[in-house]
């Protein structure tokens, strides 16, 4: 009867489990769609701002433009912004990040600035023996330009006062609602091989006039660029984030199921069996009463 009683009581724990995550994966199919949506309103921002500054570093040259945000200047202090997510129970999304970041950092931490994105990634850089010089949290869950604006900053002013030569980030770039990949972009400098994928809007011959100067109208598209893309990257990370929690609440529902249809049936099986023996205790109960 003991027997019986503990797999019913294993039984209902494993219900309110699959209740949980069952609503989880509604949650997070929820806001993976919102990011979704914002995903596509993003992409169209970005490519006429990437062919606004395809088109200016193009003609860096003739219009005598020298700015730093193009140049690259050789070896030096490099900036990594790894974006991970601050809740667990989303498969290998955080560890797939953090084996990226520090894959490609390989053995030059001396010579690196770490920017965290994320709590989970936080603790397991730390754990790993990095402490990061940077930490966000409660990116993901909400993004925002105003987050993203906030982060840029701080990567243009570590450009600006030659804190480092180069800025990457490494993020979860969102493919479909079944492929998403750990993937490494470089954010400065701004080079014209970076944007070979994105075709001109129109094309002329003339030669353009910028007020008060290139240098001038290129130091202020920067900061908006980096923001957008900073402000892309977390838009695809929320995604991805939750595809990947979708994924595994889905699939730790049917193995809920899975262990219920097993425990229903060995509860059932113990019934039986416990029938069973009481009808075969009247019976020889009734047997040695019938022989007196």
């Amino acid at each position: 009867m003991s027997n019986l009683s503990e797999l019913k009581s294993r039984l209902n724990a494993i219900k309110q489990t699959r209740q949980i995550t069952g609503a989880m994966y509604l949650l997070s199919t929820s806001r993976m769609k919102k990011a979704m949506q914002n995903i596509d309103y993003n992409i169209a921002y970005m490519h006429k701002l990437r062919s606004t500054m395809k088109d200016i570093i193009s003609k860096a040259t003739q219009n005598e433009m020298h700015n730093r945000f193009i140049q690259k200047q050789g070896e030096g202090v490099k900036l990594y912004i790894s974006v991970a997510s601050d809740k667990g129970l989303c498969g290998s999304y955080n560890s797939d990040i953090v084996k990226e970041t520090l894959r490609i950092m390989g053995d030059n931490f001396s010579d690196s600035i770490l920017l965290c994105v994320g709590n989970v990634a936080n603790a397991m850089f730390k754990n790993a023996g990095y402490t990061p010089d940077y930490n966000w949290c409660d990116v993901l869950s909400k993004p925002s330009l105003t987050i993203a604006s906030g982060i840029s900053k701080t990567i243009i002013d570590l450009y600006r006062q030659h804190e480092v030569n180069e800025a990457y980030v490494i993020y979860t770039e969102y493919v479909n609602s079944s492929v998403q990949r750990a993937v490494s972009k470089r954010i400065l400098p701004l080079l014209e091989k970076d944007f070979e994928d994105i075709e001109d809007d129109f094309k002329y011959n003339a030669f353009p006039i910028y007020e008060p100067s290139i240098d001038n109208v290129f130091d202020l598209l920067v900061p908006q660029y980096v923001t957008g893309f900073m402000y892309d990257v977390f838009m695809q990370s929320a995604a991805s984030e939750n595809s990947a929690r979708m994924r595994a609440m889905q699939n730790a529902t049917d193995n809920a199921d899975e262990m219920i249809d097993e425990l229903s049936a060995e509860i059932n099986a113990e019934r039986q069996l416990a029938i069973t023996n009481e009808i075969l205790e009247i019976a020889a109960a009734t047997d040695i009463t019938g022989s007196v």
